[in-house]
C-alpha cells in the first residue's frame, strides 16, 4: 500500500480556514462596539440639546411674564438673572438614558445690558416722520437674551442662545 504524501493537509487547510473565521468574527465585534458607541455618543447629544431647548422655551416664558407684570421693561434683566428651575413636567431624561443627568439650566439678560447703551428697546416705525413733529414710535421692541444650558451623560454639554423680541404699543 503507497504512502500518500498528503497526510495532514487536511488538518493545515482547517487551521487556516478556522483562523480567518476568527479574523473576520473579532473584526465584527470590533464594528459593533464602535457603532454601539457612536449610537450611545449621540443618544447623550440629542439628549443635552432636548434638555437646553426645554431650559430656552422656560427662559423665554419666564421674560414674557416679567415683561407683563413690568411698568418698565427697559430696566429688567440688567444683571445676568436665573430663570426658575426646569422642572420635570418641562424636561426629563429619557429612560432609555443610562446614567444620572443633570437638570438643565437657563438664565436672561438685557440685550443691552453689555453695550454700555441708555437705550433698551428698539424703535418701530411706519415710516411716516414729519419736520415739525419728534420722532414718534408706534412701538417699542424689547429685546433680551436667553441662554441655556442642557447637559447628557458623561461630559456632554450643548448651549443654546435666543433672542426674545418683544413689542408694546405705544399708547399715543
Amino acid at each position: 500500500m503507497p504512502i500518500s504524501k498528503q497526510r495532514g493537509m487536511v488538518l493545515l487547510v482547517c487551521l487556516v480556514m478556522l483562523l480567518l473565521l476568527t479574523m473576520i468574527g473579532i473584526t465584527a465585534m470590533s464594528n459593533s462596539t464602535l457603532q454601539e458607541r457612536l449610537v450611545g455618543s449621540t443618544r447623550d447629544q440629542n439628549t443635552a440639546f432636548q434638555a437646553a431647548e426645554a431650559a430656552l422655551r422656560v427662559g423665554e416664558a419666564f421674560v414674557r411674564q416679567q415683561v407683563e407684570a413690568s411698568a418698565d421693561p427697559a430696566n429688567l434683566f440688567a444683571a445676568v438673572t436665573p430663570c426658575p428651575a426646569v422642572t420635570a413636567a418641562q424636561w426629563r431624561k429619557p429612560d432609555t438614558q443610562l446614567g444620572a443627568v443633570a437638570t438643565p439650566t437657563c438664565s436672561v439678560s438685557n440685550f443691552y445690558a453689555g453695550a454700555g447703551s441708555a437705550a433698551a428697546f428698539v424703535c418701530e416705525t411706519d415710516g411716516s416722520i414729519t419736520e415739525d413733529r419728534a420722532f414718534d414710535c408706534l412701538s417699542r421692541t424689547f429685546l433680551f437674551n436667553v441662554e441655556a444650558v442642557g447637559f447628557g451623560t458623561g461630559d456632554v454639554t450643548v448651549r443654546l442662545q435666543s433672542t426674545v423680541a418683544i413689542a408694546i404699543r405705544s399708547q399715543n
